[in-house]
């Protein structure tokens, strides 16, 4: 019982304190968890992000706004960065996001793009992180007063070689809800294949994102598939800056 009470203590003060800062989390995030948002940032916008996920292994990535409409990339992934067992090098990858649509008119903010499908050992194919281009559709709501985001899109794997084929083309929607100007709720549905028999393929992922203090994030994040059937737990911190 004691353990509860620190536990809800705890969160009751991050929120405060969450709602102490001036920073914003949700809707201006690139990303829901792992899924990408039609947005881009502004120019010279500099993020890096760490993620610590099963079984020791990190994965980083470092993107620079070029423009208003436009971001590049990279990410490097170590499989068992800490811990006791070997570790395992994945070749580094690129992203990117273009926009198409910024959604000021008529249409809903539109982009395309390249980045990695899922953070974490399970997601791998023949020990690869998976990756590949993307359209995704974004779309603002209010809730709580605020400003929210619903997005979704398509994904095609470009690696590894032997996973890219048509019928691993996966869909996925997530939405963030921001609560506090420092603090958000995050929920997606990844790698959705409308083939028979794949369902259980699915991953149902719930992040926690706080911006702890100027420029500085952090998320807790929830991952199960039933193709896995085990929680996965990862933690996100994250950097921004201009450059």
């Amino acid at each position: 019982m004691r353990g509860k009470k620190y536990l809800l203590c705890l969160v009751l003060f991050s929120i405060f304190l969450c709602a102490a800062t001036g920073l914003h989390a949700g809707i201006y995030d690139l990303n829901i968890i792992d899924t990408p948002k039609a947005y881009t940032g502004y120019r010279g916008d500099l993020h890096f992000d760490f993620t610590v996920y099963d079984d020791g292994g990190i994965l980083t990535s470092g993107i620079l706004t070029i423009a208003d409409w436009a971001f590049l990339g990279i990410y490097f992934d170590v499989g068992n960065f800490i811990g006791s067992g070997p570790m395992s090098f994945n070749q580094p990858g690129v992203l990117a996001r273009f926009l198409l649509s910024d959604g000021a008119g008529t249409l809903p903010a539109i982009a395309v793009g390249y980045s990695y499908f899922l953070k974490g050992e399970e997601g791998k194919v023949d020990d690869t992180v998976v990756a590949g281009p993307y359209v995704v559709v974004s779309h603002y709501y209010f809730l709580f007063r605020a400003e929210q985001n619903l997005s979704w899109g398509f994904r095609y794997p470009l690696i590894p070689i032997s996973y890219s084929a048509p019928e691993n083309i996966s869909f996925f929607i997530g939405s963030d809800v921001e609560l506090s100007p420092g603090f958000s709720l995050k929920g997606e549905i990844e790698n959705v294949h409308f083939v028979e028999g794949r369902w259980h393929e699915n991953y149902y992922n719930i992040g926690f994102d706080f911006n702890i203090i100027d420029l500085l994030s952090i998320m807790f994040e929830l991952k199960y598939s039933p193709s896995v059937d085990v929680l996965e737990r990862n933690l996100t911190i994250g950097y921004r800056t201009q450059f």
